[in-house]
């Protein structure tokens, strides 16, 4: 009798077992394919938006302020997060926007530093050419990756330290190989300065956007959004009127040209693709961390090159290609890397599936013995 109701305990508690590890699985399946998705559009944006600004040059000149379309994309952005807030929550959610709750004020902080970094790219963009900032922006899967571990407390794998070392190798050689040898016969090492001091600046506020994103759980990620936006609109506003005295705002009210002076439907797409390329960027450290976003930007470049490729305006290069592909495994054993490690989980599930299969095996043993 005994085992008869251990043998029946098992059967009729089984298909509840199995509909509950079936449901999760489906779930966290869910999730993947959900993050997966936000990756594969950050990638496209970020390689889309340097095509959107080389098409809105005129005779390779942009004839716009350059600093116009960013501070319209944040005003933008604000306008968006603001919209949604009140789609979802009525005008709580739109005031919430504007409210600064106890310890908040660190998202104005972040706009900030994303503002100083978009100056400086434009500082470090003027002083070299594209190749050799492209490969110095490489460093920044390592700087985030310390970062992060000073900063949050997370720690990299042996593995994940290995591959971040021999991706930021791979993506430096394709960088190279793409843009040819002749590029930038001298470099200049004010320009060189300001890359790495921009690298630095975006990855401590990609890595403090990480932290504090996922923090805050009485504010809504409408409400983040907007601190920081209106931040790093009044910054860049500030910025712009010091640099481009020439073109509004500018401390010359009188003297400075329209805003909206040179503007044409392509400025107006590359605003478009400055406002999109930020929020996807806030939103998918949301769901990821600065090293992936980071590892998304360095994908992005190998996009550009098979583009360029499928437009016509490159000639295929077999190095570059085979390097783009090592870029792409490497990418994918980091992901793989990630999911390495938690020992004691791993033993204690072991433990647990271990138990129960002894305990079916005599049961089984059991009922067949006379």
């Amino acid at each position: 009798p005994d085992l008869h109701i251990t043998s029946q305990h098992v059967v009729t508690r089984a298909p509840g077992i199995f509909f509950r590890s079936f449901s999760s699985f489906a779930m966290a399946g869910e999730a993947a394919k959900g993050t997966m998705g936000i990756f594969v559009i950050f990638v496209l944006s970020r390689a889309l938006h340097p095509m959107v600004i080389d098409y809105s040059k005129v005779d390779g000149k942009m004839l716009y302020s350059k600093n116009s379309p960013a501070i319209m994309s944040q005003l933008l952005s604000m306008l968006f997060v603001n919209f949604l807030a009140w789609q979802e929550e009525g005008m709580k959610g739109v005031k919430a926007c504007w409210a600064i709750p106890k310890g908040a004020s660190i998202f104005i902080v972040i706009g900030l530093w994303y503002a100083f970094g978009d100056f400086l790219e434009m500082l470090s963009m003027g002083a070299m050419k594209g190749g050799v900032y492209q490969l110095l922006l490489q460093s920044k899967l390592l700087i985030t990756a310390v970062m992060m571990m000073y900063l949050k407390g997370t720690m990299q794998s042996d593995l994940q330290w290995s591959v971040l070392v021999a991706a930021t190798l791979a993506i430096s050689a394709f960088v190279m190989v793409d843009s040819g040898s002749s590029d930038d016969a001298g470099i200049p090492l004010m320009g060189v300065a300001m890359v790495l001091f921009k690298v630095g600046v975006s990855c401590y506020a990609a890595v403090l956007s990480d932290a504090k994103l996922k923090g805050f759980s009485s504010m809504s990620m409408s409400a983040k959004l907007s601190l920081m936006s209106l931040s790093r609109v009044i910054a860049s506003v500030a910025i712009a009127a010091v640099m481009e005295p020439d073109v509004q705002p500018s401390y010359k009210v009188s003297q400075a040209a329209g805003f909206f002076d040179h503007w044409t439907m392509a400025t107006w797409i590359v605003t478009l693709s400055f406002t999109s390329k930020s929020l996807i960027t806030l939103y998918l450290l949301k769901s990821l961390d600065g090293i992936q976003k980071n590892v998304g930007e360095a994908l992005a470049v190998i996009v550009i090159f098979l583009g360029q490729i499928a437009a016509g305006s490159s000639v295929f290069n077999l190095c570059a290609f085979l390097l783009a592909l090592l870029v792409v495994i490497l990418v994918r054993i980091y992901g793989l890397a990630g999911k390495v490690a938690k020992p004691k989980a791993v033993e204690a599930d072991k433990g647990k599936v271990g138990s129960s299969d002894v305990k079916l095996v005599n049961i089984s043993n059991t009922a067949s013995s006379p």
